[in-house]
């Protein structure tokens, strides 16, 4: 399986901090994962591409990694067209400059490489047949994405040098948050958390797609225990406080537009795609609520279920009992406030 940032996402006050205490469950804080072991390996190609002198050593090197090649850049080892491409953008001012602010933001990957075995530790804690993915670090001129599959992490690492960054991907500002350093690990492990993700493909209701992004966000949760909910969900925190606050009037703009059972991709996608803000609801309404909803919808779940495990909910692809049980009506738990 592999899969690209954007294919996914399309996938404060006192109260706020509160809320993310009170959330948390026993898989995302009470594990003991110091005996587990992992392998995080990174292989780092930023350096030696950006110091290639010419074509022919651009083809060599394109040959010399042609898993690399194939499933980032999606064509052959030998093609013409991405050897004349990197040659452009391996020489171009500009593009140097860019460069050498990566090698400063990053550094020697130390802490990216710490937040991996943290991640790795816990999904070996609950999956213990899992098998670390190779990681390879990148530099391609903005003209990539991030790309995950089950055995490689390839990580363009100039996408997420954040807002100081010379030059930024062309994204909308709504969704530019996501593209800065900190979000590197979150995003990985919500798209490896597909892998255990079970959905019933005959359910194409709004509940069936909330329900998956909430199981998704809450598996990332529980892998990164410390960090924060605005990292997983890439919210800023004041949209976190309003979607908290306002998840009553939230909830009843569903129940009244009946849209739980909704199954025109047209419509869903008004409220878990890509969007500045859900204007059907207001013009506060950040962007992509459907998304944290259905995180809210799985997070009452396990409250109200405290002996379902990471992988009990994981593998639970009935969406309609996971609501049900859940209890979930728009409420705040008084234990929560």
């Amino acid at each position: 399986m592999k899969y690209r940032i954007l294919g996914f996402f399309l996938l404060v006050s006192s109260c706020f901090y509160a809320c993310q205490k009170s959330e948390s469950t026993t898989d995302a804080s009470d594990v003991d994962v110091s005996a587990i072991k992992v392998n995080v390996n990174i292989e780092r190609l930023e350096e030696p591409l950006m110091q290639l002198k010419n074509k022919e050593e651009i083809r060599s090197f394109l040959e010399k990694h042609r898993t690399f090649v194939e499933t980032f850049y999606q064509t052959p080892a030998d093609d013409q067209g991405l050897i004349e491409r990197l040659d452009l953008l391996i020489h171009h001012p500009a593009i140097q400059e860019l460069y050498q602010q990566t090698q400063q933001t990053f550094g020697n990957l130390d802490d990216l490489k710490k937040e991996f075995e943290v991640a790795f530790k816990h999904i070996k804690y609950h999956y213990p047949d899992f098998k670390e993915p190779k990681i390879i670090t990148t530099f391609a001129g903005l003209d990539n994405e991030l790309v995950v599959n089950d055995s490689l992490i390839i990580i363009p690492l100039e996408s997420f040098i954040g807002p100081k960054a010379k030059y930024r991907p062309q994204h909308p500002n709504y969704m530019l948050r996501r593209y800065a350093k900190p979000y590197i690990v979150p995003t990985v492990v919500t798209l490896l958390s597909r892998k255990y993700n079970k959905i019933d493909l005959n359910d194409r209701s709004l509940l069936a797609d909330m329900v998956f992004y909430g199981k998704s966000f809450e598996f990332t949760r529980a892998v990164i225990p410390n960090v924060p909910d605005s990292l997983v969900i890439a919210y800023a925190d004041s949209n976190l406080v309003k979607s908290w606050n306002g998840q009553g009037y939230v909830w009843a703009h569903f129940i009244d537009n009946k849209l739980i059972y909704e199954t025109n991709d047209r419509i869903k996608d008004k409220y878990i795609g890509e969007r500045p803000n859900v204007i059907e609801i207001g013009s506060d309404c950040p962007g992509r609520i459907g998304q944290w909803l259905g995180w809210r919808i799985v997070s009452r779940y396990r409250t109200e279920n405290p002996s379902i495990t990471l992988v009990d909910l994981m593998k639970n692809a009935d969406a309609r009992q996971i609501f049900e049980q859940s209890k979930y009506r728009g409420q705040t738990d008084e234990k929560e406030e």
